[in-house]
């Protein structure tokens, strides 16, 4: 009997780990190519924050530059093909080959050190299925009095795939000013297969501009709450102060924080959403969690209602205490109904009804 309780212990360990290892795998980006071609803007524009300032890059710059957002983790590399830096060399300095997937962006004519970076990025691709996108940024402003669009960019991608190789090579033309391509940019890098679970968690980050996304955003947040609530009863060794709840405040928290987070809700909403008289409600709610003392405080006033349940269907794993099966209980239910509501005001601001 001992044997199999340790056997159980063993177990639900080894899966407490195994979903708190995925819960905190990163997506790592690489931001390459020409410098001045608004990588920075890209990114920006993909995830719908000002991750990177701006115009602020130039040839000189030798340092990588990092930023974080959720789950991603971006890096944008300074320029290679120079003196300082010849392409092999700053293959050697930055370890580029350990990131998870690239964006090469380019907005003026490619040059050897470019067909020879490109020869890397298929080798990573190849050999760690590590894929990359090579966008043309400006494209409103490619322009030429003389030949229609069309051609001009046919052109641009003909010799994209000449220096890679590849006659087929898919070349996404954006525009970070006028918003053109993001889009199908976006789409391309949801559908690159190789990148496994690390995908659901690049759709959950980026910025929704459908009610597609916003669905998807939904139901990743939906698993999240699942997840969260597993985790916070295992792990939850301190009972809250005068109930019989055992739960992970902190990480109750943190899961409320990225569910804000994913659906792009931010804490100078709270004022706005009070002006409108149908979401007031919903924006009084989820503010409420807002901070620990808040979720503490939810907690106490929710409690009573959970405890006094039958909670037995509730228990996802065999031999837990009541009281971190309540946790577990609460954790999951005011879980999806924070996703409902945070899904509703996503919904309001795709719609132009609320401002981000």
């Amino acid at each position: 009997m001992e044997n199999g309780k340790l056997n159980l212990e063993e177990e639900m360990q080894a899966k407490w780990e195994e979903k708190k290892r995925e819960l905190e795998e990163e997506v790592h980006i690489a931001l390459v190519g020409q410098p001045g071609a608004g990588k920075s803007s890209l990114i920006n524009k993909l995830i719908g924050r000002k991750l990177f300032e701006t115009g602020v890059h130039t040839d000189t710059t030798v340092d990588m530059q990092e930023a974080a957002f959720g789950t991603l983790r971006i890096h944008d590399l300074p320029g290679y093909g120079t003196a300082r830096f010849p392409v092999e060399r700053w293959v050697e300095e930055f370890h580029p080959e350990q990131y998870d997937l690239y964006l090469f962006v380019f907005e003026g004519k490619l040059h050897d050190s470019d067909a020879i970076l490109f020869s890397y990025l298929k080798q990573w691709r190849d050999e760690r299925e590590h894929p990359f996108f090579i966008v043309r940024n400006k494209k409103d402003q490619i322009w030429d009095e003389e030949k229609p669009k069309t051609e001009l960019m046919e052109e641009i991608a003909r010799d994209v795939r000449d220096k890679l190789g590849e006659p087929e090579a898919p070349v996404q033309f954006v525009s970070c000013r006028t918003g053109e391509g993001i889009e199908e940019l976006k789409q391309a890098i949801f559908a690159a297969d190789v990148l496994g679970v690390k995908a659901s968690k690049l759709r959950a980050e980026f910025q929704a501009t459908s009610m597609e996304d916003l669905a998807y955003k939904k139901q990743h947040s939906m698993k999240a709450v699942n997840t969260y609530a597993w985790l916070g009863a295992a792990n939850a060794v301190n009972p809250v102060p005068g109930l019989d709840v055992t739960l992970d405040v902190g990480m109750f928290y943190k899961l409320l924080s990225e569910i804000r987070r994913i659906f792009g809700i931010t804490d100078d909403m709270a004022q706005t959403l009070e002006k409108y008289k149908v979401l007031a409600p919903i924006g009084q709610r989820v503010f409420s969690y807002a901070t620990q003392e808040g979720v503490v405080m939810m907690v106490k006033k929710l409690a009573g209602e959970f405890a006094g349940k039958e909670i037995a269907k509730y228990i996802p794993f065999v031999g837990q205490a009541a009281a971190a099966a309540t946790g577990y209980m609460m954790i999951q239910k005011i879980g999806e109904k924070y996703v409902d509501d945070c899904h509703a005001i996503a919904q309001e601001i795709l719609r132009g009804v609320l401002k981000r």
